[in-house]
């Protein structure tokens, strides 16, 4: 089967510009209410939105530990989708009343009425296995993902989640037959970061159970509570998205999916998964449960540099790292950036080029080149052998740790402009290669 970049999609879902090889799109309900989502969907969601022709969606029980007081949006979006302890929020009856009604009574309730628990009874359990699946049928996704609850602690003997399995895979069975069922694995990187992946208990139990039970595939999405950029840095974490991947791939199941967890999940993708999905706002690039926190903030452009694995600020570092030769190694042709590497080539700098100016919200041209890199490098790695794209992983990874090093002899870089995750995922990827290349 071939790899596939997907889209995330929450309220959002039009793909800027006309990009070439978004395959589909990973829907999370935490952006976007049920009765939004279902009135797009009876107006042919993949006929406005073609990527979306092919499509999952999360059901995002992971995120039923959230704080109602903090997370009121969020929350309000979650208790739509049914399969989530509420009371006291009325159903959405577009007969009685229209939706910002309905969600303006929903945010009032909400602190008092969402109760921040998952179920623990085998019936209450059955119940949201069948809502979340139920849902995704009626979305015509192309497979169902089983809602599972997040796994926080390194000692865990995953027995809770794996009661959550084995309920979701019958109820799937019963509910939507002959559709494919992924069974989901939520993970904290608290629960990564303090072990080599390769001796971590709480993995070896994960995949030895999973696949025991054989599903048709897996979902694996990673919580980042440690992490504070866009990037994750940690070789642990990394080098065990790598093994979850790998072992559950040649353990003979049909596809894996990749959650959000930026370009990591490229290099999940070169490693055996299937699907993988991020965006550029940050939101959609990593799963950090203080991120659904209630505020505001706006976003300003970056610029991807794909040998260089990473992003870089458009304030003032751009600039200032063309003035000092770098623009070759860092040049990314996509439509959306051309101009601006033309305008660079004649010594003008970025402010000149309106598009990618550094101003709020003028994250267009920034959103669009990203998901062009992402859906040209996930094609590179069809049609190749495993060896190939191990080999496309690996050198990708080395010459961009070099750039970083390169780069930090300019200093003074605004945060935004990341420049240590590089030599992190490519210690994660060599110890990858020491344990499980052929």
């Amino acid at each position: 089967m071939e790899k596939a970049f997907y889209a995330p999609a929450r309220y959002k879902m039009a793909i800027p510009g006309q990009i070439k090889g978004i395959a589909g799109g990973l829907i999370f309900p935490a952006g976007i209410p049920a009765p939004t989502l279902i009135r797009r969907d009876r107006s042919d969601l993949g006929k406005k939105y073609p990527h979306l022709q092919r499509r999952l969606l999360d059901p995002q029980l992971y995120l039923a530990v959230l704080p109602s007081v903090t997370c009121r949006k969020t929350c309000v979006n979650l208790a739509s989708y049914g399969w989530f302890i509420t009371e006291g929020i009325k159903q959405y009856e577009s007969a009685k009343q229209d939706q910002s009604e309905w969600k303006r009574e929903a945010m009032a309730r909400i602190h008092k009425a969402w109760k921040g628990t998952i179920p623990t009874s085998e019936a209450q359990i059955l119940t949201t296995a069948l809502k979340a699946t139920a849902f995704q049928q009626m979305m015509g996704c192309e497979a169902i993902l089983l809602p599972s609850p997040l796994t926080a602690e390194l000692s865990s003997d995953y027995s809770v989640e794996l009661g959550w399995l084995d309920i979701g895979l019958k109820a799937a069975e019963t509910q939507a037959p002959g559709i494919d069922r992924f069974a989901s694995i939520a993970l904290s990187d608290t629960s990564l970061r303090g072990l080599d992946p390769w001796h971590n208990d709480l993995l070896t139990v994960i995949i030895d159970q999973i696949t025991a039970r054989m599903p048709e595939g897996a979902y694996i999405v990673i919580e980042q509570s440690n992490e504070h950029g866009y990037y994750c840095t940690h070789p642990n974490t990394v080098g065990s998205l790598l093994r979850l991947v790998y072992q559950l791939k040649e353990a003979g199941l049909k596809r894996v999916v990749v959650g959000p967890i930026g370009l990591a999940g490229l290099l999940a993708a070169a490693v055996g998964a299937d699907i993988w999905s991020a965006g550029w706002y940050r939101g959609e690039r990593r799963v950090l449960l203080a991120d659904y926190q209630d505020q505001m903030g706006m976003a300003v452009p970056t610029y991807y540099s794909h040998a260089l694995a990473g992003e870089i600020h458009l304030e003032d570092d751009l600039d200032r790292l063309v003035k000092r030769g770098f623009l070759s190694q860092l040049e990314e042709q996509t439509g959306a950036s051309k101009g601006l590497i033309t305008a660079l080539k004649l010594g003008r700098s970025v402010r000149s080029v309106p598009e990618w100016q550094h101003r709020q919200s003028n994250v267009g041209a920034a959103t669009e080149h990203f998901f062009a890199v992402a859906a040209r490098e996930t094609a590179k790695l069809n049609g190749q052998t495993k060896a190939g794209c191990l080999g496309y992983a690996h050198e990708w990874l080395q010459s961009a740790e070099k750039l970083a090093s390169k780069l930090y002899s300019v200093g003074g870089f605004n945060p935004r402009t990341e420049l240590s995750h590089q030599a992190a995922w490519l210690q994660a990827f060599e110890r990858f290669l020491e344990e499980a290349a052929p």
